[in-house]
């Protein structure tokens, strides 16, 4: 079981795993950027954030905001498969929130010339929010080992559970 502190910039606010790195992009201001959260077993976890009207402009929902990674995980090479495992839409600070469940399995080539290349599974989580008090948009997002995904799945949660997007009573 992790221990986890509060981490807060920007007027939003989560917790991290003591023992992770945290790492903000250099160009990130208020209003656009994005937090890296680096686990000591490579496994990381990012918050992203931008202007909401940018994603009201290019998405026409939330749930299509959501829709994005299946989407862009589709384009990349060396993806064999991509599922949609599981989808809910939660309440947090007072918004809708869609989380995602994402299973893909990645081809990785042999170096023998007619031998078959292995697959290896991987999970990607994702949370979409759009939060009009703050007019920004926020997606928090991990690639995992499906080895690893019971233990990073409880600090993925812990994550969304602690997710402030804006001041409320009480809070922020």
């Amino acid at each position: 079981m992790s221990e986890y502190e509060s981490f807060c910039i920007y007027g939003f606010c989560t917790v991290c795993p003591t023992a992770w790195k945290v790492e903000l992009n250099p160009k990130s201001d208020r209003s656009e950027g994005d937090v890296a959260f680096k686990s000591p077993e490579r496994e990381n976890i990012f918050v992203s954030w931008g202007p909401l009207e940018k994603a009201k402009k290019r998405y026409s929902s939330l749930e299509e905001h959501a829709d994005d990674p299946l989407k862009r995980i589709k384009k990349n090479s060396g993806v064999k498969e991509v599922k949609l495992a599981k989808r809910k839409v939660v309440q947090l600070s007072s918004h809708d929130a869609v989380i995602s469940y994402i299973k893909v399995v990645l081809s990785k080539p042999s170096l023998l010339p007619f031998a078959k290349g292995k697959t290896e599974e991987r999970e990607v989580r994702c949370m979409h929010i759009h939060c009009e008090p703050s007019e920004r948009y926020f997606v928090l997002y991990g690639e995992i080992a499906s080895d690893k995904s019971l233990e990073q799945g409880e600090i993925f949660e812990n994550m969304i559970k602690s997710f402030s997007c804006h001041k409320t009573e009480g809070k922020i």
